[in-house]
């Protein structure tokens, strides 16, 4: 890693680096991110000083490392660390801790992974291949993804709301977790829900349903229903 400048405002300053050749990102600890298509690589910090001195970028194979260590959650209140990142291609964001920011205008034909733990937060806009999206705890994603096959992992009191298209589509929700797909055109559901998990869905094929628990499952679209099991207080219905 090469930390090419540190330009000081008194509390404030700022930093870049110099690194290439990167296809994942992977944020933790309580930064706020932005991360957007180009041609062009380029990693650039801003926010307070002490703070930016602790920051950790680095590269490790194709994954882009972002974080503040042990200090993230304790030292790092809204709006302290901010990354400004530009990349031609983004097959995987990961965020943990309390991070959050967005990442849009990326189009491929290639595979997208999205992972959020903790309270991370992300609002994509993203067209790919296979998407895969994975949410624990109080993670949240939003935003507008096209993709040709489209997974999605709720647990916790994870949230997901997106709108656009995903194919044939897997959706495995438990916890407390909510999905709100009702703007997200799903071509052949499987849909798993456990717990006290909710969602809505979006459905022109077929769709196979097992619920169990207290969960609940709403579906628009002219779905037709194949395997279906309800048990427990579990409800499914057509709006």
């Amino acid at each position: 890693m090469k930390d090419d400048t540190t330009r000081e405002s008194g509390p404030v300053a700022g930093r870049e680096f110099s690194l290439q050749g990167f296809t994942e990102v992977d944020v933790s600890s309580a930064i706020e991110f932005e991360i957007s298509q180009s041609s062009e690589y380029s990693v650039k910090a801003s926010g307070d000083e002490k703070l930016l001195e602790r920051l950790k970028v680095d590269l490790s194979g194709e994954e882009l490392r972002i974080g503040l260590g042990w200090l993230g959650l304790r030292h790092c209140p809204d709006g302290d660390i901010k990354v400004l990142i530009t990349m031609p291609e983004l097959k995987k964001l990961a965020a943990s801790g309390a991070a959050r920011g967005t990442a849009r205008g990326f189009k491929s034909d290639k595979d997208f992974e999205l992972e959020l733990s903790g309270a991370s937060q992300a609002e994509i806009g993203m067209e790919a291949g296979k998407a895969s999206v994975a949410l624990s705890g109080a993670g949240g994603a939003s935003g507008e993804l096209k993709a040709q096959g489209t997974g999605l992992t709720l647990s916790g009191a994870s949230r997901c709301q997106l709108s656009g298209t995903g194919g044939d589509t897997h959706l495995k929700s438990s916890g407390a977790s909510r999905a709100d797909l009702s703007q997200f055109q799903m071509k052949n559901a499987d849909v798993l829900i456990s717990g006290a998990g909710r969602a809505r869905i979006n459905v022109n094929g077929t769709l196979n349903a097992d619920l169990s628990g207290a969960s609940s499952l709403e579906y628009a679209g002219n779905a037709v229903v194949g395997n279906k099991s309800v048990t427990g207080a579990s409800r499914m219905r057509k709006v």
